[in-house]
Formats: C-alpha cells, sequence, structure tokens
C-alpha cells in the first residue's frame, strides 16, 4: 500500500504533466505576457465560487506578508516557467523545470529545520539525476539555452525556494489551508502580472479563455495537492515526488504530441516512478 505522504505529491505531478502538456499547447502563439494575467484570475475566480465550502485564513500581518512574498517569487517562477515552453518541447522543458527539490531540500534544512535521512537524500538525487536525463539533448545543449535552460533553472529555483514560506504558513503558523493558500496566491499572481506587464490582460478569444479555464483546473489540483504534501513532513520529499512530472509527460508528449521516443526515455521514466515510490 502506498503511503499518503507518497501518493498525494505523485498524484500532484501527475496533474502536472496534463497541465504541462496543455500549456505548451496554449503558448504556441500566444506570448506568455499575454495569458499569464487572465490564467491566474481565472484560477482564482473558479476557486472563489468554492471558497465558501474550505476558506480558513487567521489574518495576521506576518501571515499577509508571507503569501505577499510567495505570490512575488512565483509571479516570476512562472513567467519563466511558460517562457519555457513558447519554444520548446514539452518532453525536453519538463525535465530541467523540475530540479526545484535541490533547493527545497537545502531551504527547508536551513529554514524549516527539517532533516531527513541520508537514503532519502540518495533517493532525491537519484530521481533529479534520472529527470535531467530522461529527454534532455545534451548534444543541442547550445541551442536550447537562451530558450531552455535558462528560464527553465530560474523557474525551478524560486518555486524550490516558495515551498519554504508555502510549508511554513501551512505547517507552523497553521494559518490556511492549501485551497485558500492558492485561491490567494492565484489573485495576487494575476494582480502582479497586471503590474508588470502592459499587455498582460490584453482581450483573448474566447475558445483560449475556455482553454485556460480548462488547463486551470489541473493546475488548481496540481498545487493543491502539493501544498496538502507539504503538511505531512519534509518540503524536500514533497517536492522531490511532485516534480516526477516528467515521467508523465514523456508518455503524454509522445501520444499527443507526436513528441519523440526512445527506449533509454522509457527505461529512466520507469526508474524514476520505482525510485520515487521507495522515498
Amino acid at each position: 500500500m502506498i503511503k499518503l505522504a507518497t501518493a498525494i505529491p505523485i498524484a500532484s505531478a501527475f496533474l502536472a504533466a496534463i497541465a504541462s502538456v496543455l500549456a505548451r499547447l496554449l503558448l504556441k502563439g500566444i506570448p506568455t505576457q499575454r495569458i499569464l494575467a487572465a490564467n491566474f484570475f481565472i484560477m482564482s475566480a473558479t476557486l472563489l465560487v468554492l471558497s465558501p465550502l474550505f476558506y480558513i485564513f487567521a489574518f495576521t500581518w506576518e501571515n499577509a506578508g508571507l503569501v505577499v512574498l510567495i505570490a512575488l517569487i512565483d509571479t516570476t517562477a512562472n513567467y519563466f516557467y511558460f517562457k519555457t515552453f513558447e519554444h520548446t518541447e514539452a518532453s525536453v522543458a519538463v525535465p530541467i523545470l523540475s530540479l526545484a527539490p535541490i533547493v527545497t531540500f537545502f531551504a527547508s534544512a536551513l529554514f524549516l529545520g527539517q532533516r531527513v535521512s541520508v537514503f532519502t537524500i540518495v533517493c532525491a538525487l537519484i530521481i533529479i539525476a534520472l529527470i535531467i536525463g530522461i529527454s534532455t539533448d545534451w548534444e543541442r545543449i547550445h541551442a536550447f539555452k537562451t530558450a531552455t535552460l535558462y528560464p527553465a533553472l530560474v523557474s525551478s529555483f524560486l518555486f524550490g525556494i516558495s515551498a519554504i514560506p508555502s510549508a511554513y504558513l501551512l505547517t507552523t503558523l497553521h494559518a490556511t489551508n492549501a485551497p485558500t493558500l492558492y485561491m490567494i496566491r492565484a489573485a495576487l499572481i494575476g494582480l502582479f502580472a497586471i503590474m508588470v506587464f502592459k499587455d498582460s490582460f490584453v482581450a483573448l478569444d474566447l475558445k483560449t479563455y475556455r482553454f485556460i479555464f480548462f488547463r486551470g483546473l489541473f493546475v488548481i489540483g496540481q498545487w493543491i495537492l502539493l501544498y496538502y504534501a507539504l503538511t505531512f513532513g519534509s518540503a524536500g520529499v514533497a517536492v522531490t515526488l511532485g516534480n516526477i512530472t516528467p515521467v508523465f509527460v514523456l508518455l503524454m508528449s509522445i501520444s499527443f504530441l507526436d513528441e519523440s521516443f526512445s527506449t533509454k526515455k522509457f527505461l529512466a521514466a520507469l526508474a524514476v516512478l520505482c525510485v520515487s515510490l521507495v522515498i
């Protein structure tokens, strides 16, 4: 029987894979800054409708400040996340976007005092190493540095950092719950996007809005599950399992985006799944 602390972040990774494939489809013809605000306002509004069922937030200036900090970090992280998909295949972009656990493990030890066993760290490093090797073509590394490598690394670093104040709010301060945190975070990211990008809230066609809403359902599920997973213990373990997304993206991108398949990618994907269950 898979433990809940393992199953929940893996489920988050599966939903993240669907969201990543859909992001690649969405961003083929639309610049990142044009959809950033609408994307997060739509998700926030979706949760707002349901908020009477779950809303919990203990207001203090410390709690409010941490939420704003999370939103500021994640606004930048999401910008670079979407930029990565503008010119890059999902099966190439997602492995590099999944390196956040490296940052989270060190940051959680430093700021949250969370210690994990050497075995867990080794398993996490194995997962990360396999993720890197799933679909990255190192022979073409110079060709996609600007379009893929740099924005993906920045995004990964920032998402890894933002897990720390999120875990602190959810577990140490007990200030809120997962869906409330994501709803407020999404609204603030939308607001910050409007403030930073002048063309971030231009009118889009109805089909695009529907697509954003549909994709947003998977993103909401992904982040609520990940935030919930942070309450079980080690933030590093939760973020590691939540970032085995490339395993699922590989299979989906082959099936729905006609991206290339190789035995190496397939075996690496199976290895990631096996080690993630051990962790």
